[in-house]
């Protein structure tokens, strides 16, 4: 899970899904349904990403890899 690594087109959905919970939770008399729209709120807001996280990957170049192999020797 990370903070602020959404995109704006995920934003907006969550705040749509949001608004329609309220408006839905108001019109059918539940307004406990509209307490749901507030971990989407804050969801948007912190721009949480629930996707894993991406491993940094390196690519040594040949010249690298064998002054690192000098180092170790």
């Amino acid at each position: 899970m990370r903070f602020f690594a959404l995109t704006f087109d995920k934003v907006l959905i969550r705040f749509f899904l949001m608004m329609a919970l309220i408006i839905g939770g108001m019109f059918a008399g539940q307004p406990l349904i509209a307490v749901l729209a507030l971990p989407l709120f804050l969801s948007a807001m912190l721009g949480v990403s629930f996707l894993p996280e991406e491993k940094e990957t390196t690519i040594m170049t040949m010249q690298k890899k064998k002054a690192v192999e000098k180092k170790a020797a």
